[in-house]
């Protein structure tokens, strides 16, 4: 399979709450990140999305615990209770915490593959 990500991504095991995107009250729900890039993630969900569809994310990376990186991102698959997001609105301020990071725990975990 060829791949298709332009940027590096780690597996690594990050607490997120998502909720779908609906004008009014939004209805978080928790769960875990397994792989993450400044392009999007890939979650476990308790149910699987439509392709395309909008969700809110929240998440602290472990390099800036003390505040919350906020995204959208839309639904690429969902299958077998794996999500697969793409942010659609990250700002270039996100993307650079998230690199960071991801650079950071690469060198610090000589296993870790970026």
């Amino acid at each position: 399979m060829e791949e298709k990500r332009k940027a590096s991504r780690i597996e690594k095991a990050i607490v997120v709450q998502y909720s779908i995107c609906i004008d009014g009250n939004p209805c978080w729900d928790s769960s875990t990140i397994k792989n993450i890039s400044a392009d999007g993630i890939l979650l476990h969900t308790d149910k699987n999305f439509e392709k395309g569809q909008l969700l809110e994310l929240r998440f602290k990376l472990p390099a800036d615990p003390l505040n919350w990186l906020i995204a959208k991102g839309q639904v690429v698959e969902s299958s077998h209770c794996k999500t697969r997001i793409r942010f659609i609105d990250l700002g270039e301020s996100q993307k650079k915490i998230i690199d960071e990071y991801i650079g950071w725990f690469v060198k610090n975990n000589p296993s870790a593959k970026p």
